[in-house]
């Protein structure tokens, strides 16, 4: 009896979050379904790809069109960064991106030819940029720095699983006019929150009151690695994971890479709030750096396995990427923070892209052999500023919670005799 106490006592211990239901619900539907667009669609997604292939692009075509795309998203996010500070409102910013984002995706419907599919690229691109300032910003105004791992952990896994579906395609329908329908449909949920009537909370969380802002050195500390890890993740996606695609399904693709993100995020999470910032990025980058090699030495016919490990290693680091501006920025520059950090991905993405010859299709085995070890080694290189960074959670956050965990694990023991 006691045994099968002890299992959901734990479980209610971990995902005990201070946060309020509203905002919570607010950042989980914002954040999910912003992604879930992003990973699907506009940006190296399953459905660039088929929408592309039905007007007879190159892959250097379908390249150029995620380049145009992340170039917009660059500029945009730079400027909604600062845009969202003066004017305070990040909930309207979030709603009105996603309906404009939407609508925008609906028109590539209508559009039959690569020259349209460009110029739309870049309003999109745009557009685009604005969400994730606006959202990462209520996020950091809404949340505790002990609870920021766990609320993000759960809504980036859970986009990576539901943006792959689209992969296998059955469940959506095959053609790409109906994929690019329920996709810009899924955005349109984020405007489900206007019944919750969330409420603007711009002033400083209480725990993370008093302590002085970070220096330049301890920003570039942390966007550095985030910057390399990002260029590595414009390769993988731009060649390396469509040429897996050609020598395994997709149905096997899914289950050995969203899956694994899924679970590797919602660990993350849990050990972002229990054992700082510092400490699962390091593990989380080592693991991705290994598992590259490892995919570099075999080659893709038995490499490929190591994909699941990849998985849970990338979801670390991509996790980990939306909390830390909330984790360095002050109260009244959230949005310039996280403007500058989404403009840092963005174009860490797109130099990433031009390294691999801006293609987004398949290449030869021999090319992806040079690649996964350039960019093993590239991962390497991002631990040794994480180990001389300062840790943004502070020390007493994560004292308290281990001391709560060591106190709870006392109390199930006397509790079993």
């Amino acid at each position: 009896m006691a045994s099968r106490k002890k299992a959901p006592s734990r479980l209610s211990y971990y995902f005990k979050l201070r946060i309020d239901r509203k905002s919570f619900a607010v950042i989980l539907i914002s954040v999910a379904g912003y992604l879930v667009w992003l990973m699907a669609f506009p940006m190296f997604g399953p459905i660039t790809a088929s929408f592309l292939d039905g007007l007879k692009a190159l892959d250097i075509e379908k390249g150029r069109f995620v380049q145009w795309f992340l170039i917009s998203m660059v500029v945009s996010s730079l400027v909604g960064g600062y845009l969202i500070d003066k004017a305070k409102r990040r909930v309207l910013f979030i709603w009105i991106s996603a309906l404009i984002a939407s609508l925008l995706t609906f028109a590539f419907i209508w559009l039959n030819r690569v020259g349209e599919v460009f110029l739309f690229s870049l309003l999109l691109g745009f557009v685009s940029g604005l969400s994730p300032v606006a959202w990462g910003a209520y996020f950091a105004d809404h949340t505790s720095p002990e609870d920021r791992g766990r609320v993000m952990g759960m809504s980036v896994g859970l986009s990576m699983p539901i943006a792959y579906l689209f992969l296998i395609a059955e469940p959506f329908g095959g053609t790409s006019e109906a994929k690019i329908m329920v996709i810009g449909s899924v955005l349109l949920i984020t405007l489900v929150t206007l019944t919750l009537r969330p409420q603007e909370k711009t002033e400083e969380i209480l725990s993370s009151k008093g302590r002085r802002g970070p220096g330049a050195k301890q920003i570039v500390f942390y966007a550095s690695p985030i910057f390399l890890f990002y260029l590595v993740a414009g390769i993988l996606l731009s060649i390396v994971f469509p040429t897996v695609q050609d020598h395994v399904r997709n149905e096997i693709f899914y289950l050995i890479w969203a899956i694994p993100f899924l679970m590797g995020a919602i660990v993350a999470g849990i050990m972002f709030d229990s054992r700082g910032r510092k400490f699962p990025t390091i593990v989380g980058l080592a693991i991705t750096g290994v598992s590259l090699a490892v995919f570099g030495i075999i080659g893709i016919r038995l490499g490929y396995v190591s994909i699941i490990s990849l998985a849970i290693g990338f979801s670390f680091v991509t996790t980990l990427s939306f909390i830390i501006w909330a984790d360095l920025a002050p109260a009244r520059a959230r949005g310039i923070y996280y403007g500058a950090g989404v403009g840092l991905m963005a174009a860490a993405l797109m130099l990433g892209l031009i390294s691999a010859g801006t293609i987004f299709g398949s290449v030869s085995a021999s090319r992806i052999t040079g690649y996964m070890l350039f960019s093993s080694v590239a991962l390497f290189l991002c631990i040794p500023p994480l180990i001389v960074a300062e840790e943004t959670l502070p020390k007493e956050l994560i004292e308290k919670r281990q001391l709560q965990e060591y106190l709870d694990e006392v109390k199930r023991k006397f509790v079993k005799k």
